[in-house]
């Protein structure tokens, strides 16, 4: 069954222009086709009962929990070729409802504009990204922060991934399994090069907890992708 985005008015689900092409034009849609329809937390089971005008029809609602337990923040610096496209992809996938692609000391490619085409492609990935694995809502990509305004992001529980004191860290997997639902967490991942030791002071003075994604260093795309991974599957659990 297809999955869309859209508002439930008056027992109707009203598309824009972007899903109502997809919907009529690309995978041309039938009278009476069935197709799911997220608006906000709530996914519905609906049915196209006119294509000129559309008018899709709400039947029911989905009682599936679609979305994490946690709401899960993943602020990462920015990369280089397409790592940036990876990170939100499949982290969309994973149940992040938040990215917040950064600037910090040693990222190589620094853009100069809050929000470029880059930040606007991100943006149409993360929504591509939801709708393959229909989720309930559509995640959040921020324009380009600075390193220090990362730190004032507001969240419950607030992990560091720290290479330089990975052996004095707790790990990652350790800190999810304490994690309690209902709670937010942020996980700030760095460049290529790492963070620099006065990026981490700034982030121990803030109050992150640092922690340790494992025994090897991993690549800046992979640990994003790792700290979602075991960050979903344990607020898949739930507590």
């Amino acid at each position: 069954m297809q999955h869309y985005f859209g508002t439930i008015v008056d027992g109707h689900a009203i598309l824009d222009s972007a899903q109502r092409h997809h919907l009529v034009d690309v995978r041309r849609a039938q009278i009476k086709e069935r197709v799911e329809i997220a608006d906000g937390a709530d996914v519905f089971l609906c049915e196209v009962v006119s294509l000129d005008p559309l008018d899709i029809l709400v039947i029911g609602k989905s009682e599936e929990r679609r979305e994490l337990d946690n709401e899960l923040i993943l602020a990462f610096a920015t990369l280089k070729s397409d790592h940036n496209d990876l990170i939100v992809l499949k982290g969309a996938e994973l149940g992040v409802s938040r990215f917040v692609p950064f600037v910090s000391e040693r990222t190589v490619v620094k853009p100069k504009e809050p929000e470029d085409n880059k930040i606007l492609r991100l943006r149409k990935i993360a929504l591509e990204g939801a709708q393959q694995c229909r989720r309930a809502i559509t995640p959040k990509v921020d324009g380009y922060a600075r390193f220090i305004d990362v730190l004032d992001i507001e969240a419950d529980i607030k992990m560091f991934a720290y290479e330089g004191q990975a052996g004095n860290s707790n790990s990652l997997l350790d800190i999810a399994k304490s994690v309690e639902k209902n709670r937010s967490i942020l996980v700030v991942i760095g460049p290529e090069g790492g963070f620099s030791d006065a990026e981490a002071e700034l982030a121990r003075d803030a109050g992150f907890q640092f922690v340790s994604l494992g025994r090897r260093i991993l690549r800046a795309e992979t640990a994003a992708l790792y700290a979602a991974s075991v960050l979903s599957a344990f607020s898949e659990e739930g507590k």
